[in-house]
C-alpha cells in the first residue's frame, strides 16, 4: 500500500494505491484530524485498514535550488526545505508541519518528497534568466522556476525512444514544456504563475507597462492590481462570466466573448508550442495531460489541426481507447500524439515504487 499526499494552499488530498495500481481517495472527514498526528493516523487507518504502508509520498510545489529530484525525507530534508521559508513564508512552514504530523503518525514508514520544480533545475541559462540587472536575479532568486515538472517528466518518458517532445499540461494553470533527451529546454511558466498561458482567472503573458499604466490612470494600489491580474483576468476577465471552464466550454461557438477568450488562449498556447519546436529543432512527439485533459479535447483537436502541416494526422473526436495513455495519431503520422490520462497521484505512485528500489537519503 502506498499513500500519496497532495497538499496545496487550499486543501490536502490523500490517495491510497494497492499493488495492482488501483487507487482510491482517503477521506479526512474531521478537519481537525489533519492537524493532530494521532487523529490523522486513526482517520487514515479507518479508511485503508491495517495493511502495511510501503511509503508515503508528498507532492510539493516548490523545491528551489535545494532539490533536483525526489528525496527521502530525513532531518537534512527539513533543514534544506526550511531554508526556503523566506521565499515562500506562507507555504513552507505549513508543509513542514503537515509532513511532521505524518512522520509522527507513521514513524516506521519511508516518506518521500516529489517537487514540481526539480525537473527544471537543468534549464539552459538563456531560458532560465530574465534580462534584468543580474544582481537582482542572483540576490532575489528571480528566474524561471517552472512548474508541473512531475507531469512533464512523465510525458517525456511515455515513448522512451522519442528524443524531441512537447508536453502540454491542462490543469488549473496550463503549462507547455519542450524536452529533448529527457531534459527540459523551455517552459511557459516563469517566476510566478502570471507568466505563460492564461488561466481561468489570471492573465498570462502581459506587457509589464500595462501594469504601470493602469495603476496611474485608475489609481490602483499594488494590492488591487495584483488581485486583478491573478483573480479577475483570464477567461473570467475576457468574458465577464465567473464560471468554471467546463461551463465555459459549453458556450464555445455560441457566445462571442467566450470565442474571443478561447482564441486568445489557443494563440498563447500556439506561441509556446512553436517556441518549443524551434528550440528542439523539430518534433517527434506531442503529449497532452493534466487534470483537465479530457475536458479540453476540442481545444487539443483544434491545436493539433493547426500544426498538421508538420506531418501530424490525428483521428476525429471523440477519442477512445483503453489504458491510461491513448495514441490519437494515425500510423502514417510523422509526429505521434498522445493523451496521458494519468492523474498526478498515479504518476507519483509509480515513481515512488521505482524510487524505493534506488533509495538514497537527501544527506547522501
Amino acid at each position: 500500500m502506498f499513500l500519496v499526499v497532495d497538499h496545496n494552499f487550499e486543501s490536502m488530498d490523500i490517495r491510497a494505491f494497492g499493488k495492482d495500481g488501483s487507487g482510491r481517495s482517503v477521506p479526512i472527514e474531521d478537519e481537525g484530524a489533519a492537524g493532530e498526528a494521532e487523529k490523522l493516523k486513526k482517520c487514515i487507518r479507518a479508511s485503508i485498514g491495517k495493511g502495511r504502508i510501503s511509503a508515503i509520498s508528498f507532492r510539493i510545489l516548490f523545491g528551489g535550488d535545494c532539490f533536483d529530484g525526489p528525496v527521502l525525507i530525513d532531518p537534512v530534508f527539513f533543514e534544506r526545505f526550511g531554508s526556503m521559508t523566506e521565499l515562500f513564508p506562507f507555504y513552507v512552514p505549513p508543509v513542514i508541519d503537515m509532513i511532521k504530523r505524518f512522520q509522527s503518525a507513521f514513524p516506521d514508514v519511508p516518506l518521500i518528497a516529489f517537487f514540481e520544480t526539480s525537473f527544471f533545475r537543468t534549464l539552459p541559462d538563456e531560458e532560465k534568466y530574465y534580462a534584468l540587472p543580474l544582481e537582482y536575479c542572483e540576490e532575489n532568486k528571480i528566474r524561471k522556476w517552472g512548474f508541473h515538472g512531475i507531469y512533464h517528466e512523465a510525458n517525456a518518458g511515455i515513448v522512451p525512444a522519442a528524443r524531441k517532445v512537447i508536453s502540454v499540461v491542462f490543469d488549473k494553470q496550463t503549462t507547455i514544456c519542450a524536452v529533448r533527451d529527457k531534459n527540459p529546454l523551455s517552459i511557459s511558466l516563469g517566476y510566478t504563475p502570471l507568466e505563460g498561458v492564461m488561466s481561468r482567472t489570471s492573465c498570462g503573458d502581459l506587457d509589464p507597462g500595462i501594469v504601470f499604466y493602469l495603476m496611474n490612470v485608475h489609481k490602483y494600489s499594488i494590492y488591487q492590481i495584483d488581485d486583478m491580474l491573478k483573480n479577475q483576468s483570464g477567461f473570467v476577465g475576457l468574458t465577464g462570466y465567473d464560471i468554471e471552464l467546463a461551463d465555459m466550454l459549453k458556450l464555445l461557438g455560441k457566445d462571442a466573448k467566450v470565442d474571443l477568450a478561447f482564441d486568445v488562449y489557443r494563440a498563447q498556447m500556439m506561441k509556446y508550442i512553436g517556441e518549443g519546436i524551434s528550440v528542439l529543432g523539430g518534433l517527434d512527439e506531442l503529449v497532452f495531460s493534466g487534470s483537465n485533459v479530457l475536458l479540453f479535447s476540442p481545444v487539443i483537436y483544434d491545436i493539433v489541426k493547426k500544426i498538421s502541416f508538420l506531418g501530424i494526422n490525428v483521428s476525429g473526436l471523440p477519442w477512445e481507447g483503453r489504458g491510461e495513455v491513448i495514441g490519437i495519431s494515425s500510423d502514417e503520422s510523422k509526429i505521434k500524439v498522445y493523451i496521458n490520462k494519468m492523474d498526478i497521484a498515479k504518476i507519483i505512485f509509480l515513481r515512488s515504487k521505482t524510487f524505493l528500489n534506488e533509495i538514497q537519503p537527501v544527506s547522501a
